[in-house]
């Protein structure tokens, strides 16, 4: 080998090597930038139950129904306590009123209950029951069933109103100045009498409404499974924009101040402008991703599909991975009280400290 031949050789090793140092420390400042961002991680609950929604309660604490038909009450650092509350799976979020706690199940059955006291009444809808309930000035408790019937029941169990409509209603209705207002698979949005249960106004969407309306500063927002976002003003039930997407929905849109957040039937997440609707970036991983329900305009968080808890940056939307659980997830993750939790499919809750911004 002649004199220049081993400059080159011994040139080519030297730039081997720089480049492979400067890989090494490339790679290790992003795993010192991802160590910073990472949340510290518990489990609340291991099972081998899967469980319906979590529900964050008044007290902080938090609750979940499973297949067996009971409801799980958890709470960082304290023993689980359950409540058997029916013998078919509970297919609703727990839903609580000044101590009393309602939820549905899977053959319809619906239950006021107390951990303390157990079962206080049923009441038999005519099928599976999803939604939460919710209680009124009055005291009627109402939710929807996949019977195509609203109910509203009073503080025994009595029916004092039953609303029908034409799909069945998979979400919980809301409250506003008086009225009650739902959405159904038959396309429509409805808006009823609270005294009297008389349906006064409705809208009908043309596809149907998959999940429960979100109401904000007096504007409903809605998806429809046909690609539709619209906001309706709650006062005078005039649609203020209906916004076609390419997408179906199963979900509710997430609202912040600015923003509106829509997850697809194919786990993307696309960001729209509150005001009118405008469409504005999506929240790009590399996993599906389940729906937004926890954030602000500051950021929001969202499990993907294998475990990977993110906060995408508001504004930037960069994506940022604040805790990884080793485990499948069909849920969105929730915010309690100083902490984000999500239910597995196998019964498990993991639970990671809240990062508003990593």
């Amino acid at each position: 080998m002649n004199k220049a031949l081993r400059w080159i050789v011994l040139l080519l090793f030297f730039l081997l090597g720089a480049g492979c140092f400067v890989l090494y420390f490339g790679m290790s400042s992003d795993e010192a930038g991802n160590e910073e961002n990472r949340a510290v991680t518990g489990t609340l609950l291991t099972g081998t139950v899967p469980l319906g929604k979590l529900a964050v309660l008044s007290d902080g604490s938090l609750a979940a129904g499973n297949g067996r038909g009971e409801v799980v009450f958890l709470r960082p650092g304290q023993e689980p306590k359950s409540v058997r509350v029916t013998p078919t799976s509970i297919s609703a979020p727990v839903t609580e009123s000044d101590g009393v706690f309602y939820v549905g199940d899977e053959s319809g059955t619906f239950a006021a209950f107390t951990p303390d006291r157990g079962v206080l009444w049923t009441f038999k809808a005519g099928n599976q029951i999803t939604g939460g309930a919710v209680r009124d000035s009055d005291g009627l408790v109402w939710f929807g069933s996949h019977d195509h019937s609203l109910y509203a029941l009073d503080a025994s169990g009595k029916l004092v109103h039953e609303v029908e409509c034409g799909g069945q209603i998979n979400g919980t209705p809301l409250f506003h100045d008086g009225f009650v207002i739902f959405g159904s698979c038959d396309g429509k949005l409805r808006k009823t009498d609270i005294k009297t249960g008389e349906v006064v106004k409705s809208l009908d969407f043309d596809s149907y409404i998959p999940e429960t309306p979100v109401l904000s500063g007096g504007i409903l927002y809605l998806l429809t499974h046909g690609g539709e976002l619209a906001a309706v003003n709650a006062d005078s039930f005039e649609i203020l924009y209906r916004i076609k997407t390419e997408s179906t929905f199963f979900t509710s849109p997430f609202v912040t101040e600015s923003y509106v957040f829509l997850t697809d039937s194919n786990g993307k997440i696309h960001v729209h402008k509150r005001t009118d609707g405008a469409y504005l970036a999506d929240l790009t991983s590399n996993d599906t991703l389940n729906p937004i329900c926890a954030g602000s305009d500051r950021g929001v968080h969202t499990i993907s599909r294998r475990g990977k808890l993110i906060f995408f940056e508001g504004g930037s939307w960069k994506e940022h991975v604040i805790a990884e659980f080793p485990s499948e997830f069909r849920m969105s993750v929730i915010a309690a009280h100083g902490f984000l939790a999500a239910a597995d499919e196998y019964g498990n809750i993991f639970y990671a400290e809240r990062k508003e911004k990593p």
